[in-house]
């Protein structure tokens, strides 16, 4: 068990550290100011820079499951599970987010890009147009989430970018 006493905010950092040994779906390395975590799952890492940290909570999901709640001085927050980072996806003008998980992770986004890649594979009608509108406005939420929170997502953004340009150019 690691442990760390000379900062004011040492049991901050023990607890994510405890919490962190006993996953094997993160690789961590940390200073007594931040913590660099990626996930395995999709190789995407956050900082989390320890003064920003207002709290932690353990806490237990409806299934009994284990995870961690990290609550950030600027009000943001993430839940630090098994094996992904979940975070709150972004509240976008004229994008309800009842249509989607309170809470996501930067997998989804692999997700909503196929079911966009397999809407613009068919033949396009009003529904569909429609559709890929919607599924934007997703991917969109989900990544802003995800930067919001710490994410470096330069190869979604661009993916995003390019469908938007493609898109515009098969509108023109």
């Amino acid at each position: 068990m690691k442990k760390l006493s000379t900062q004011p905010n040492a049991q901050i950092i023990n607890d994510v550290l405890n919490y962190l040994e006993s996953q094997s779906q993160f690789h961590y390395t940390f200073t007594e100011e931040v913590l660099e975590l990626t996930q395995k799952e999709d190789s995407k890492q956050i900082v989390i820079d320890f003064a920003q940290v207002e709290k932690v909570l353990d806490r237990q999901d409806v299934d009994g499951s284990r995870f961690l709640q990290v609550n950030f001085k600027q009000g943001t927050k993430i839940l630090v599970t098994k094996a992904l980072i979940g975070f709150k996806p972004l509240d976008l003008v004229g994008f309800d987010l009842a249509r989607i998980p309170r809470v996501v992770t930067t997998i989804d986004l692999v997700s909503v890009a196929k079911a966009i890649e397999d809407l613009f594979d068919t033949e396009e009608n009003a529904d569909s147009k429609s559709e890929v509108e919607v599924l934007k406005k997703v991917y969109q939420s989900i990544l802003f989430g995800a930067v919001n929170i710490g994410f470096k997502m330069q190869a979604e953004k661009k993916w995003l970018t390019s469908i938007l340009l493609n898109h515009s150019a098969a509108v023109a």
